[in-house]
């Protein structure tokens, strides 16, 4: 006869038993081949890891692969190479969400039986080719060529028959800097190790500065606006200070780099305990300047977790988009919202100012979007931003350059994208021209400490 006790035992173990064999049936289905909604990936999934393939329509080649953490199971997997991707459940069976820590958004795949067409022979490795996969790239993914009046049709038509079996290198790489030079595109870029050349697009500005003069408007602004010392977090890449009237004077240069060795955990860490220092008093703050004016950019969910700091209510930080056609018209894949959700750790809820300029660039700008929602309202001062917003979409040819464009846009509330103009300033106001160098004046931040309403009284350096 069984007692209560032992009965008791064995449900429990029986549950036990199933719940583990429920777990192992939950990851099982994730094993197999993946294709994502935009982005042009075959992803093959293995109890050992997850294999990237690069797909054109005429080309698959190999791309990033991750190991498979064998703590993780169930509804979500880790897989972890240079970076960490999370393969979690979607809205049905053939349905997954692939995250990439350091992103904003997910890439949705779609469960398929059989490797594309394309994968069944490898591009070879000569100039011909090299160019098809470059070409095909830009043509099926990027998202910009109407908005940077670019005819990459035309453009093919021009270059191709240039393109031959005895093209050389360095004439191939001069002929691909030709084709994407036109679009003026920071997001686009290529990099040829083997011959010791790259080439980053730019969006040519009047306001733009280059890093010596940089330099001496940040001296400027730390000799004789600032009262006392900046206080140095993030590896140099988050500074904090006070100005005239107990206005805080934040500046961020880069939303990367926060640790020596990266990990997006270590850097989200390192950035939530500075801004735990900063705003521990914040009470004494009767506003805050935010200086982006210098920021190349990272990772969009760094600036999210300051824009947290900064509302007492959740908000649209921005919607994203990602193309997802192979040929014209452009078409795009659903909106993905982006929300700026307040936090119980220090931070400020009055009165904000934002500096911006041509050198705000990529997440500089996302962070940008995430506060033009925020209130109070937070008042932009300077110059249009850079105008690139999209993650870049990295890409690699069959001699191993590497190349890089956008395939994104980021979307207000209302449905606006500032792709190629940039986010505007509310007071547009140039900064640090040749007088203002001469004469150590920043106007930008005259005016936000009279937005403030705080009376500018700059130190002598002298």
């Amino acid at each position: 006869m069984v007692s209560l006790k032992n009965l008791a035992e064995v449900i429990l173990l029986s549950c036990l038993a199933i719940s583990r064999l429920s777990a192992q049936q939950g990851a099982a289905p994730a094993n197999g081949l993946w294709l994502s909604d935009g982005y042009g990936l075959l992803l093959e999934v293995s109890d050992q890891g997850l294999q990237s393939y690069e797909l054109t329509s005429v080309s698959c080649i190999a791309g990033w692969s991750a190991k498979r953490d064998p703590g993780s199971g169930g509804r979500e997997l880790v897989f972890t190479g240079n970076d960490v991707f999370r393969l979690s459940d979607g809205p049905s069976a053939d349905v997954r969400r692939l995250h990439l820590d350091g992103t904003a958004a997910d890439i949705f795949l779609h469960r398929t039986s059989q490797r594309p067409e394309a994968c069944i022979h490898a591009p070879e490795n000569n100039p011909q080719e090299n160019y098809a996969v470059f070409w095909q790239t830009f043509a099926e993914q990027y998202a910009f060529f109407d908005l940077r009046h670019v005819d990459w049709k035309s453009i093919d038509n021009k270059f191709r028959p240039r393109v031959t079996a005895a093209t050389k290198p360095e004439e191939l790489f001069a002929i691909f800097h030709q084709m994407i030079e036109p679009l003026q595109d920071t997001h686009t870029g290529i990099e040829a190790p083997e011959i010791k050349q790259e080439f980053d697009g730019w969006r040519p500005d009047p306001g733009h500065m280059e890093a010596e003069d940089w330099k001496k408007a940040e001296s400027i602004i730390d000799s004789r606006y600032v009262r006392g010392a900046l206080r140095s977090f993030c590896n140099g890449h988050v500074q904090f200070g006070m100005l005239d009237h107990s206005v805080g004077y934040l500046r961020v240069t880069a939303f990367y780099g926060y640790v020596d060795k990266y990990t997006y955990g270590d850097a989200l860490y390192a950035l939530q305990s500075a801004l735990d220092a900063i705003f521990q008093d914040s009470n004494r703050l009767t506003g805050l300047v935010v200086d982006i004016r210098l920021n190349n950019g990272g990772d969009d969910p760094l600036g999210i977790e300051i824009a947290s700091r900064l509302t007492d209510h959740k908000y649209l930080a921005y919607s994203k988009v990602t193309r997802n056609n192979l040929t014209d018209p452009l078409h795009f894949t659903d909106p993905q919202e982006i929300s700026v959700v307040p936090v119980k750790r220090p931070g400020f809820r009055g009165n904000v100012v934002l500096l911006t300029g041509p050198d705000t660039v990529s997440a500089g700008e996302t962070f940008t979007m995430a506060l033009m929602e925020r209130e109070p309202h937070v008042t932009r001062i300077g110059l249009n931003t850079q105008g690139v917003f999209s993650d870049v979409l990295i890409r690699h040819l069959p001699n191993g350059w590497r190349f890089d464009l956008p395939n994104e846009v980021y979307l207000t509330s209302g449905g606006k994208a500032f792709d190629a103009t940039g986010v505007p300033p509310d007071v547009r106001l140039p900064f640090f021209s040749r007088e203002d160098l001469r004469d150590s004046r920043d106007a930008n931040l005259e005016e936000a400490l009279k937005i403030l309403g705080a009376a500018v009284s700059p130190r002598n350096p002298n």
